[in-house]
């Protein structure tokens, strides 16, 4: 199975020593467990929905072959939310057009589920991407696409929140708060469900 990660920094695994990020993680357990993977992560730097919706269409078709062993993990959110220049960067309506316009498109060639973005310590910056989250999970259902809320669950783990603190840039987290993301992931069933 090809499995193709989308998303952002924390889909790439900045701040994390081993360099496995959430997904090097979930697909090792995976493979340990006896179930063989390809793993391709598309994460970006600092890119928004709106950067991710322009260039699917170029770097998908190659990864994704052959389609019936095709599947693709969404996940970013927190860069919209970000606040620059005193206005978010990608404000709230177009965020949800991008996802439906991203879903669309890998939904028509292979399985997709879609986790949600995770917190970070700021306050004001987490309440924007609950809020986020929480638009993001009701967009997800009309389409009928398995969206795992990753916000308020991480904020209730210290391993996560601790693991931000201990980067220091309170929005990456190093290595401990990539595997307690990928536990969440793991434990999810539309994940599981892929494997059956």
């Amino acid at each position: 199975m090809r499995i193709v990660f989308v998303g952002d920094s924390l889909t790439v695994g900045v701040g994390d020593e081993t360099y496995l990020g959430w997904p090097g993680r979930l697909c090792a357990a995976s493979s340990a467990a006896g179930l063989p993977l390809t793993l391709y992560n598309l994460g970006v730097r600092s890119e928004t929905s709106r950067h991710i919706k322009n260039r699917l269409g170029r770097e998908l078709p190659p990864r994704l072959l052959p389609r019936d062993e095709a599947r693709v993990v969404l996940s970013f959110g927190v860069n919209d939310a970000k606040i620059e220049n005193g206005r978010r960067k990608v404000e709230l309506a177009e965020s949800v057009d991008n996802l439906f316009e991203i879903v669309s498109k890998t939904s028509s060639l292979c399985p997709t589920l879609m986790v949600g973005p995770p917190p970070v310590l700021d306050d004001a910056y987490r309440a924007r991407i609950e809020e986020l989250s929480d638009v993001f999970a009701g967009s997800c259902a009309e389409m009928g696409l398995p969206y795992l809320d990753m916000c308020r669950p991480l904020c209730r783990q210290s391993a996560y929140l601790d693991s931000l603190a201990a980067v220091g840039d309170g929005y990456h987290p190093g290595a401990a708060g990539y595997a307690a993301f990928a536990a969440r992931v793991g434990e999810w069933e539309a994940w599981q469900g892929w494997f059956v």
